[in-house]
């Protein structure tokens, strides 16, 4: 298995098998439907005898892949594989012009492809939880009545106290830890279309930058601490530009 939950070896190798058999299509769907009666009323028994057997092999690929994909401890890593080779596939379909072969028996195999992609992509964001643990406030250090009475001065009049303090700095370095492990970590995952790394980068951002940059704003200015560089290491722009740097190993 990759190490890094590219696309598979036998993933390739599948696709190009399959992409070479459609030199010989003509002969396998008769060979197909001699052996397969059920084809024998059918207008176009050779073309839909060869789809169903492309759906058969690619059926038997994504369970395989499935199974393979078990052997990652990282469940987000092994999202990224499945979404690799998931979206190798459906690619591919689409480049060989196999998409319109196994349509005329599954015309639904590329909505499959996409739920199943989507499926991933929302495992795959749930790797963002721990950092957002620090950001989306279930315990507000300054509440919203306590905001409210301030809207007329400056951040920095807001009268906190010790707790509050505390609390605000625990956040911070929290969001610090969490946000240089998932760097650490996504910075070795590999994601080779360029279409969906960039894709993933832009939904990691949007799920995170707008949560992050309210509770930045909130707090930059609330006088939580002298040594505002040791609590507060990303700006939001940092944050966007660190997770272009994810997925490294593709690059």
């Amino acid at each position: 298995m990759p190490k890094d939950g590219t696309v598979h070896q036998l993933t390739s190798n599948a696709i190009m098998l399959l992409e070479q058999l459609q030199d010989y299509q003509d002969i396998l769907g008769s060979v197909l439907t001699l052996q397969d009666t059920s084809f024998a009323t059918s207008k176009d028994k050779r073309k839909l005898s060869f789809a169903q057997y492309i759906t058969r092999v690619l059926s038997a690929l994504s369970v395989t892949l499935q199974n393979k994909s078990e052997a990652y401890s990282d469940q987000y890593l092994r999202a990224i594989f499945r979404m690799n080779n998931l979206h190798y596939i459906v690619k591919a379909l689409h480049r060989t012009g196999l998409l319109e072969i196994v349509q005329i028996h599954n015309p639904g195999v590329e909505s499959y492809y996409n739920d199943q992609i989507r499926d991933q992509k929302r495992v795959y964001s749930q790797s963002w939880s721990r950092v957002l643990h620090y950001v989306m406030e279930v315990d507000k250090p300054i509440s919203h009545e306590r905001a409210s009475l301030n809207t007329a001065r400056a951040p920095t009049s807001l009268k906190l106290r010790e707790k509050d303090k505390q609390n605000i700095k625990d956040k911070f370095a929290g969001f610090n830890k969490e946000m240089e492990e998932i760097t650490r970590t996504q910075k070795a995952y590999a994601v080779p279309d360029v279409e969906l790394r960039e894709s993933l980068k832009r939904d990691n951002k949007e799920f995170i930058l707008p949560k992050y940059t309210m509770f930045y704003e909130k707090y930059i200015d609330a006088g939580f601490t002298k040594n505002t560089e040791k609590y507060i290491k990303y700006t939001p722009t940092d944050v966007s530009n660190t997770i272009d740097t994810f997925f490294d190993a593709a690059a």
